[in-house]
């Protein structure tokens, strides 16, 4: 089975909806305040290298949702590269993990322009500590979400370590630790491209209300079904080692649009891409070496083909 694709059905500036699962769904990413600051850390230093928009994250036990505006797929795939690779090194640290921490790549969900799509993705992101039953609020996940930093509009800040400059002092024989080597880096989030005509304290205003309603929908639920939440004692005390027997299975879409017609454009778009991919990478193969590939996409054994961007006209 191959990679999932790196591609959109538009060229620039795309809202995507990221996915990603930890080994056989095991709890690597169970909270812990070590581990939390290693995450935000590790967010904030890819974002220094690679300034995506982040707008909104949640990271459970065993997989995280990230909601961004990308530039293009050459950006997306720049920036998830160079966090999950600092991220496995750190949940291997933290958990005395010695394997493979996420075995496949992630996966990613481009947004419509249709008005509402954004933040109802944000609403479903913010919600999933409280949808699988494990609290009653997203403030009250003990794990790493951006809901409070929504709220408040302060930044967050994390710890990221520099391993490498570790690494070489210490084959330069010198005694060090990790607390010699360790920054504090400061995560800022970007409001929804469609709400950015708010304020800051109109913004502000927007989140509050959608985690009340994600609460009282999440008291109503238990409430009707005689049920309580795990809780963050039990959370906390998941062993990361152990391998889930029931693991989740779903459909992962491509899109999420509101109505079927623009799922279909977006649909067709993205077809018409790949055709044209697969057809440029058959003439490749078959010795065609000048072959144009179609922007956005990334040629076998080539840099990713970025789009073309046009500066401002020149006076006649």
């Amino acid at each position: 089975m191959g990679h999932p694709l790196r591609i959109f059905s538009r060229p620039q500036n795309i809202v995507s909806e990221i996915t990603q699962v930890t080994f056989q769904h095991r709890a690597l990413l169970r909270p812990g305040l070590c581990l939390n600051a290693r995450i935000v850390g590790a967010l904030a230093r890819a974002q220094e290298l690679y300034p995506v928009k982040l707008h909104g994250f949640v990271f459970l036990s065993s997989h995280f949702h990230i909601q961004a505006t990308f530039e293009d797929a050459g950006q997306m795939a720049s920036f998830m590269c160079h966090f999950t690779s600092k991220l496995s090194k750190e949940i291997s640290c933290v958990h005395d993990w010695l394997g493979t921490v996420f075995p496949e790549r992630y996966h990613h969900v481009e947004l419509s322009q249709e008005p509402g799509i954004e933040l109802a993705r944000l609403r479903y992101l913010l919600s999933n500590s409280c949808k699988e039953s494990l609290v009653t609020s997203p403030l009250d996940w003990p794990g790493v979400s951006s809901a409070e930093a929504l709220i408040t509009g302060e930044p967050m800040r994390g710890v990221w370590i520099d391993r490498t400059a570790m690494a070489a002092a210490r084959a330069r024989g010198k005694r060090v630790s990790e607390a010699d080597f360790a920054v504090t880096k400061e995560l800022r989030l970007e409001p929804l491209p469609s709400l950015a005509h708010l304020s800051s304290r109109e913004y502000r205003q927007v989140i509050v209300e959608m985690v009340r309603e994600i609460e009282k929908e999440t008291l109503l639920r238990h409430r009707e079904d005689g049920t309580t939440p795990l809780g963050v004692e039990r959370i906390l005390s998941t062993n990361p080692h152990r391998r889930p027997k029931d693991i989740p299975r779903s459909p992962r879409p491509w899109f999420h649009a509101l109505s079927r017609r623009v799922r279909k454009a977006m649909r067709d778009a993205l077809t018409w891409i790949v055709a044209a991919y697969r057809e440029a990478a058959r003439r490749f193969r078959e010795g065609e070496f000048d072959v144009e590939f179609p922007e956005g996409t990334f040629p076998p054994s080539r840099p990713f083909v970025r789009v073309m961007r046009l500066g401002p006209l020149e006076p006649g």
